[in-house]
Parts: structure tokens; C-alpha cells; sequence
């Protein structure tokens, strides 16, 4: 068996300069289950593992739930496959977001220039056909909504 080296690193920066900071409460990574514990909601009741969004943020006013994964690549490697997984994703999260009242759920890549190849036309196709689910370049946020975007480095 080989053992490959994986340094997230890179990724890791990519997330933390790419913020949405959308409207509604903050339940990004665990605070999405201190909310659920607060009111009383037990996840495990409807899910078997927890998910930890990157940023994920609930809008009381209009029921709204988004919820928002960060995909930096810079070679071929595992967030490739990650992509494929939408479907799976987003049905956990209507399950999590029945337990706080959403009435509407999405799910949204935040990806790299990286994932724009050829190669991924097939696989965003596929994330723009499933129900909730969609992918928005980090580049395109800063040029058209800059004011969505409080930290981007183009340098990642």
C-alpha cells in the first residue's frame, strides 16, 4: 500500500481568505451544532456523521439555509472526486436544516481557478443538475460582488 503525503496546507488558506459572510446566523463548522444543541435538536437523530461546512449561514427572515464548501486544487487529487458528491451532501443538509426550521436549503461549491479545465465540464454540469446544489468561482465573487467577499488572496 503507498501512502501518499497530503498537505492541505494550501487549501487551507484558500478557505480562510475566501469569506461569504452572508446574512443570517453564523453556522459555519461547529457552530451549526452548538444552534442545534441550544434549541433542544439532537443531529444524530438524522444523520450518522457530522458535516462541517465551511461557512454555512440561516436566514430566520426568509427560511434560507446556505451552506458553502471551498475547493482549492492545484494538481489532480481527491477534491476532483469531492465535487461528485453534491447529491449526498445536500440531502444531509435538508435533514439538518429541517431541524432548524429552513424552508429552503443550498449547497454551494466556492471553488479555484483550477476546477474552470475542461476536464471538470462534466462534473459542474452535474453539480448544476442536482437541486440545490451549485459552484461559483472565488474569482467571479470578487469581480461581481466584491462587497460579499472580506478576504481573497489571488495568490492561492
Amino acid at each position: 500500500m503507498t501512502s501518499a503525503s497530503r498537505d492541505t496546507t494550501t487549501g487551507l488558506k484558500f478557505e480562510e481568505r475566501v469569506v461569504i459572510n452572508s446574512n443570517g446566523i453564523d453556522l459555519t463548522k461547529n457552530n451549526l451544532y452548538r444552534y442545534l444543541s441550544m434549541r433542544g435538536k439532537d443531529y444524530r437523530k438524522v444523520i450518522s456523521k457530522k458535516r462541517l461546512p465551511d461557512e454555512a449561514y440561516f436566514n430566520k427572515e426568509n427560511g434560507e439555509f446556505n451552506v458553502y464548501e471551498k475547493k482549492f486544487q492545484q494538481t489532480d487529487g481527491s477534491a476532483d472526486e469531492k465535487l461528485e458528491t453534491c447529491a449526498f451532501k445536500i440531502w444531509q443538509y435538508k435533514k439538518l436544516g429541517e431541524l432548524i426550521g429552513a424552508k429552503k436549503v443550498t449547497y454551494t461549491y466556492i471553488l479555484c481557478d483550477w476546477f474552470r479545465q475542461k476536464k471538470y465540464e462534466d462534473v459542474l454540469e452535474y453539480v448544476r443538475s442536482v437541486p440545490g446544489c451549485d459552484y461559483i468561482f472565488a474569482s467571479d465573487i470578487v469581480k461581481n460582488e466584491p462587497k460579499k467577499v472580506t478576504k481573497f488572496c489571488f495568490g492561492y
